[in-house]
This record gives structure tokens, C-alpha cells and sequence, in this order.
């Protein structure tokens, strides 16, 4: 890092923003991303309407009303994006927007059957996108993950499998 207090310039091998972790998460999710697009071009679809539609997909299994906000807190988006993105996959006919049964106020969403097949159509695109990316992780994916997910503030609890005797 940069001492703010010093004079002299950084290390051009352990200190320069190109080795900076904050930097190098960054570089990495783009290049997730482009990865992501890449897969979802054939389907017309953004990394972002498609983590809403797996999100909607997955909270659709148990068939309830689900609430926009609800997608929202479950993909983990914000609620705005969440409502211009929705919008936006009505139009396409991915989705349908309607006014929630047991709350007045909310809005809520499904999938069209256009929409759930364009998932299912996209799916395997995706996780293969994924699973080429991340191959240099080995068997740690499951690791990274939970580093990932203990710098966003959530807390993972995996079952060890009991060593064989």
C-alpha cells in the first residue's frame, strides 16, 4: 500500500495498484463478466437480467407470489436496478409484473414460459462459462466461495466429511 506520509514512491513490484487485492477482485469480476456476456449473447440476455431470472426461477420452485422486493434481497441487488431490469424483461416477455395478491403496495413477479425456457436454454451456458473460469481454482471453488462470501459479511457453515477410518 501507499504510505501516505512517505515520500518515496511505491515498490513497482508489491506496491503498485496492479498487485493492490481491491484491484485485482476488480479485474477479476471483469473478466467474469465479459465471460458471462459472451455466454449470455446468444440468449440476448445481461449477466444481470439473468442472475434475476435464476434468482426468480429458484424462489418460483416453492410456487408462491414473490414480491420484486424479495428478488431484490434474494439475488442481492438493488431494489431501483432490480425494478428497471424487471421492466425491461416485461417487455421482452420474460417475465410478468403484477400487482401481489396479499400486499397491495408490492408488485409481483414470475417467469413467462418463454422466460423459464430461456433460462433453462441459458443455464448450461453459463455454468460451463463458469466452470472454465474458475478451473484454475482446482478443487478450492467451494473455498473461494466462502472467502468471498465472509468479505460480503455473510457467514457459511459447510458440513467436513468425517474422514474414513
Amino acid at each position: 500500500m501507499i504510505d501516505r506520509n512517505s515520500n518515496t514512491p511505491p515498490s513497482k513490484t508489491t506496491d503498485s495498484v496492479s498487485h493492490n487485492t481491491g484491484f485485482s477482485i476488480w479485474h477479476v469480476v471483469n473478466l467474469w463478466q465479459k465471460i458471462q456476456k459472451d455466454a449470455l449473447s446468444p440468449f440476448d440476455m445481461t449477466p444481470v437480467q439473468f442472475l434475476l431470472i435464476a434468482g426468480l426461477a429458484e424462489l418460483s420452485e416453492n410456487n408462491i407470489s414473490i414480491k420484486q422486493s424479495t428478488l431484490a434481497q434474494h439475488c442481492r441487488t438493488d431494489t431501483m436496478m432490480t425494478s428497471q431490469v424487471i421492466r425491461t424483461l416485461e417487455k421482452r416477455g420474460l417475465v410478468r409484473r403484477t400487482q401481489h395478491q396479499k400486499d397491495g403496495r408490492a408488485i409481483a413477479v414470475q417467469l413467462t414460459e418463454f422466460g423459464q425456457n430461456q433460462f433453462t436454454a441459458a443455464m448450461p451456458a453459463v455454468s460451463q462459462a463458469d466452470a472454465k473460469f474458475f478451473i484454475g481454482l482446482g478443487d478450492r471453488v467451494d473455498e473461494f466461495t466462502d472467502a468471498l462470501a465472509m468479505l460480503a459479511g455473510e457467514k457459511r457453515r459447510r458440513r467436513v466429511k468425517a474422514i474414513g477410518r
